[in-house]
C-alpha cells in the first residue's frame, strides 16, 4: 500500500448532534483520514437541509443544532481525521433538479438568489468545512451543475465529484473539462461509487475517459474507489453491501491502478447499526461483530 493512500468514510445522522458526540472518539480512532458528512439537501427555494432537517434559510440564517459546528471542530482534533467534506445530493432527492430550476429561473445565474446567500451562511457557520462533494444522481444538467460548482468555488470551497452511473460518464468528464478551464485544480478528486448502481465501475475506465476529454489532465491519484458496508436496505427489504473481507477482495481488484489515490466507505452509520439491524432482520450471511477499525484495515489490506 502506498503511504499516501487516503481512506475516507461517509456518515449521515451519526455525524449530527446528539449522535456525533457519542461517537466522536470511535470515529477519531478508527483510522479514517477524511469524513464526508451527508447528506445535505437543497430545497426548491434554495434552503439547505441536512437529511430530513432544514438548517439554513435566508430569513433565519443557520438554525440547526447550535452544538454541531463546535463538535465538528472537535472531530478534527486529537485523532486521525484531518478533513471534513459536506456531501450534497444522493439518489431520489431532487437536489440538482432544484439547482437547475433556481439557475434557469434567475436568468441562468445564481447571483442574488437564496441559494447564493445560504451557501455564504454555510461557509461562515462551518469554517472547518472547505470542500463540497457533488453526489449528483437526479438531474444531469451540465450547464447548471458547472455554474453551481463555480458559485461554490467563488465563495471559497473546493469540490469533489461523486459519480456512480456509468452511462453518465460524459456528464462528469464534460463538467470537469469546463471547470478546468474556468477554475483549474479546484476539483480535487472523484469519489467513484463502485457499489450498488455503480457496481460495474472500474477506476481505470473512468481515468481513461477523463484523459480522452482532457488529454493534458493528470489522473494519477485522482480517484477514490468506494464500497458500501454490510447493511439492511429497508426499501428493498434485503441485506446488501460487504463485510470487511468481501470489501477487501472487491477493492483489491483495483490495486495497482495509477489513478487510485484513496478509497472510501458508505457508511459509518451502517457499521454502527449492524448489530441492531441483525436483531430486527437476521442477516442470512452475517459478518459477525464488525467495527470501523476492521473496515479501515480491510481497505488498507486491499491496496497493500
Amino acid at each position: 500500500m502506498s503511504t499516501s493512500l487516503k481512506i475516507g468514510a461517509y456518515g449521515e445522522g451519526i455525524l449530527y448532534p446528539p449522535n456525533l458526540q457519542k461517537h466522536t472518539s470511535t470515529i477519531q480512532k478508527a483510522g479514517w483520514d477524511t469524513i464526508l458528512i451527508g447528506l445535505y439537501h437543497i430545497s426548491t427555494s434554495g434552503e439547505i437541509g441536512f437529511n430530513n432537517e432544514q438548517i439554513i434559510s435566508k430569513e433565519k440564517g443557520y438554525f440547526g443544532n447550535k452544538n454541531w459546528a463546535p463538535q465538528l471542530t472537535t472531530l478534527l482534533t486529537g485523532g486521525d481525521v484531518k478533513t471534513l467534506i459536506a456531501s450534497f445530493g444522493g439518489g431520489g432527492v431532487g437536489d440538482f433538479n432544484n439547482i437547475k430550476n433556481i439557475y434557469n429561473n434567475n436568468g441562468k445565474s445564481f447571483s442574488g438568489t437564496n441559494l447564493e446567500s445560504n451557501f455564504k451562511t454555510f461557509k461562515k457557520t462551518f469554517p472547518m468545512i472547505d470542500i463540497i462533494d457533488m453526489d449528483c444522481e437526479d438531474e444531469y444538467n451540465q450547464d447548471s451543475f458547472v455554474a453551481f460548482c463555480q458559485l461554490l468555488i467563488t465563495i471559497g470551497f473546493e469540490i469533489t465529484f461523486c459519480p456512480y452511473a456509468p452511462n453518465e460518464i460524459d456528464f462528469w468528464t464534460g463538467s470537469l473539462a469546463s471547470l478546468e478551464k474556468s477554475n483549474p485544480g479546484k476539483v480535487l478528486r472523484w469519489n467513484l461509487q463502485c457499489y450498488d448502481g455503480g457496481g460495474s465501475n472500474n477506476p481505470k475506465d473512468w481515468a481513461k475517459a477523463i484523459k480522452k476529454a482532457i488529454p493534458s489532465f493528470n489522473t494519477d491519484g485522482f480517484i477514490w474507489a468506494g464500497d458500501w458496508s454490510r447493511n439492511y436496505n429497508k426499501n428493498r427489504a434485503q441485506w446488501v453491501g460487504n463485510c470487511p473481507p468481501a470489501m477487501q477482495t472487491h477493492l483489491a481488484g483495483f490495486k495497482g491502478e495509477p489513478s487510485i489515490g484513496g478509497a472510501f466507505l458508505w457508511t459509518i452509520d451502517q457499521i454502527e447499526d449492524y448489530s441492531h439491524e441483525q436483531t430486527m432482520n437476521p442477516d442470512p450471511n452475517p459478518c459477525g461483530t464488525i467495527t470501523q477499525i476492521e473496515y479501515v484495515q480491510a481497505i488498507k489490506n486491499a491496496f497493500s
